[in-house]
């Protein structure tokens, strides 16, 4: 009992805290998604027996499953189905037996702790169904009381987050039942849609593109004969996630960052005799035909961008090349966002 009041206290200071700080922002882009999660660990059902019991035992394992939406970082809405535990008492006549389950519907307030670490806070409804029974005794209920969590969760993997949670459901039950408060301690795995990566506020610049001048041929006399001309340096752009900002989306090819593309078509609208090539890039996740369209899609988009500037269509390659040119580590999500990226190799030859 002595931990059941310390994670009311916690709670209380989590949700103020939430609460005081739901004003700020931060990056949302792995939060505009769904999670799937399963939740297990201690019941107590407070206040479950009457006063004449010879024995009362009120607490034991409680578990659920649960499905929310992240609307933006710090609010998510979550619905729940939770199986609260059972309360088995033994009074002088006979011996009852109750068994409580309930439905909750819950604002979650959150806010970042250290790097990838929340706590969170989360209030709303529950809709309980009780029963009770033992010998002739045979007694149902249901009803809606308030609800009320806290709890840390931080990501361990790409899609997956652990949480240590407590919840408080206030008076489930009739006066004949018994009015009980039932508590949960546990721990819960959750799936999300989108990966929980670490989120650092982007600043986006233009990136920087040094013109490496073209050789000029200088007039040569009649009597001098022609040596071939030393091919021309190519320059080359990459723009990734951690260089120019995500150019796109998880999984989208619509182009969510033109800015870092700007400076790549101004070099080709001040100087008309340069080709570009565009060659798009993907990360190992997921199918490698699936990744070598979405290379070649991207790399789409891009050109389709140049044009609508003005750069013409015969001065633009396009090729995609999917996962099969990895600049970095797969394993890591630091990795996959450098190898997550489109290049532009520009010069005055047109490439075939």
């Amino acid at each position: 009992m002595k931990i059941l009041k310390s994670f009311k206290l916690f709670f209380l200071s989590t949700i103020v805290f939430c609460f005081s700080n739901v004003a700020f922002s931060e990056d949302e882009s792995s939060y505009w998604s769904g999670y799937l999660g399963a939740r297990f660990g201690y019941s107590y059902n407070e206040n479950s027996c009457m006063n004449t019991n010879i024995t009362c035992d009120k607490d034991g394992a409680g578990y659920g499953i649960f499905a929310g939406y992240d609307i933006n970082p710090r609010i998510a809405l979550e619905l729940s189905f939770n199986d609260i535990g059972d309360s088995v008492a033994k009074y002088p006549a006979m011996n009852l037996d109750g068994k409580l389950s309930e439905i909750d519907l819950a604002v979650k307030l959150s806010y970042p702790l250290y790097k990838q670490t929340r706590i969170y806070g989360k209030f709303g409804a529950a809709y309980w169904t009780g029963e009770v029974t033992g010998g002739p005794v045979k007694l149902d209920d249901s009803g809606v009381s308030p609800l009320i969590g806290a709890g840390v969760e931080f990501p361990f993997a790409n899609n997956w987050t652990a949480r240590l949670e407590y919840q408080y459901i206030h008076q489930v039950g009739n006066d004949q039942m018994g009015e009980s408060n039932p508590n949960f301690l546990g721990v819960s795995l959750v799936w999300n849609f989108a990966p929980r990566k670490h989120n650092v506020p982007v600043v986006i610049a233009p990136v920087a593109v040094v013109a490496t001048p073209l050789p000029v041929a200088a007039p040569e006399p009649q009597s001098v004969i022609k040596l071939p001309e030393p091919p021309v340096k190519e320059q080359r752009v990459v723009v990734d996630e951690q260089l120019g900002g995500p150019l796109f989306d998880f999984d989208k090819a619509t182009i969510r960052n033109t800015a870092a593309i700007d400076s790549v078509v101004n070099l080709l609208m001040q100087t008309p005799s340069l080709h570009v090539s565009i060659i798009g890039h993907t990360d190992a996740r997921g199918n490698a035909n699936y990744n070598q369209r979405l290379s070649e899609t991207r790399a789409n988009a891009v050109a389709e961008y140049l044009r609508s500037k003005g750069v013409a269509s015969d001065r633009i390659k396009v090729t995609g090349v999917g996962e099969e040119q990895s600049v970095a580590d797969n394993q890591t999500e630091e990795g996959r966002a450098k190898n997550r990226r489109v290049e532009f190799v520009i010069s005055d030859t047109k490439t075939p």
